[in-house]
């Protein structure tokens, strides 16, 4: 691409300015802003330098004036060029009266974001017109979902320290979603009682490691659990019930193929052999009831991914961009059933 981006990138000088008067009038607004604010959030350098200098001395309990602040920045070419210490005041004296810094924040947080994701973008197509001899296209893609993944998580604005008000709630919540299902389980059913019992169900804040020796059966518990909460979502949305006990599930096999697994579920929901279904000797009864069981679990949101030797950041990558489809084919045909 040979032509130059005429463009402006997004950007907002005069809320910097409004940002940096604020705390400047009042530094306790900087309380408020620093867990989700950082110097590169500004577009401007000198206002970047001039947050880093605030944050320092705010962290050591020096109180932050234009004439304080004046004493740090001593030296900064930038600084002196925009008039010093009368910059600092005049950003002082063009402070609102009440300020509403937290939409501030999420204004220069927002630009940042679209910034990086033009930068992401640029290296993107420059890589994909001349790339190194080593870089295959297909780890370009993986590159790429890993540079917007990143982008993801430092866009998240918000966070920080939760009240312990707010965290009895949630588990009050969770406790009568318990109560609601009978007094079993808060989470996703793992379709084994006494796990259950154990764990109160699968929940998204929990990592579960199932170790065994080989041919102890991990497979085909991983399987199960896969299997039973794939079609207690879908038994809920045929209901026409909002699923709540279930989940959609994405299974990574690296070492059984999909319709090995696929075989395995329909071995154990149709009560056929496996060494029947390898075989192929079936009854006539037997084949009716697997083609038709077949058929009917057809339809769960379960989704098997077999690729071999594959890494943690590709699981990652895949698993992201199938929840993403999964949500936006929900939302179209909630949008048909609206209209």
């Amino acid at each position: 691409m040979e032509k130059e981006y005429t463009r402006p990138l997004p950007y907002d000088v005069d809320i910097e300015q409004a940002l940096l008067g604020a705390i400047l009038v009042d530094n306790y607004h900087l309380d408020r802003v620093s867990s989700s604010l950082k110097p590169e959030h500004f577009y401007d350098p000198l206002h970047q330098r001039l947050y880093e200098a605030i944050e320092r001395m705010w962290a050591k309990a020096h109180a932050v004036t234009p004439l304080t602040l004046k004493t740090v920045m001593e030296g900064d070419a930038g600084f002196s060029e925009v008039g010093g210490q009368n910059y600092l005041s005049s950003l002082a004296r063009s402070s609102p009266v009440l300020p509403n810094v937290k939409d501030y924040v999420r204004i220069l947080c927002e630009h940042a974001l679209r910034r990086t994701l033009i930068q992401v973008g640029e290296d993107l197509v420059n890589t994909a017109y001349d790339p190194p001899p080593e870089l295959t296209a297909q780890q370009q893609i993986e590159d790429a979902e890993k540079a917007l993944y990143l982008v993801a998580e430092k866009g998240r604005f918000g966070g920080g320290p939760r009240s312990f008000d707010a965290a009895l709630s949630e588990a009050v919540t969770q406790a009568e979603r318990a109560l609601n299902s009978g007094g079993l389980i808060s989470g996703v059913s793992s379709g084994f009682n006494d796990l259950d019992s154990l764990l109160g169900g699968l929940h998204a804040s929990d990592l579960i490691i199932v170790a065994g020796r080989p041919g102890m059966g991990k497979t085909s518990l991983a399987t199960n659990m896969a299997f039973h909460a794939a079609r207690l979502w879908a038994k809920d949305k045929a209901d026409g019930a909002e699923p709540k006990r279930g989940a959609p599930v994405l299974l990574f096999s690296l070492e059984m193929a999909a319709s090995q697994l696929s075989a395995r579920v329909l071995s154990e929901q149709t009560e056929i052999e496996m060494r029947k279904i390898r075989t192929g000797r079936f009854t006539d009864s037997e084949w009716d009831r697997f083609v038709h069981t077949a058929q009917v679990l057809g339809d769960l949101p379960l989704y098997i991914d077999d690729t071999g030797g594959i890494s943690i950041a590709q699981i990652a990558a895949r698993a992201r961009r199938l929840k993403r489809e999964i949500a936006k084919a929900r939302s179209r045909v909630e949008g048909e059933n609206a209209a």
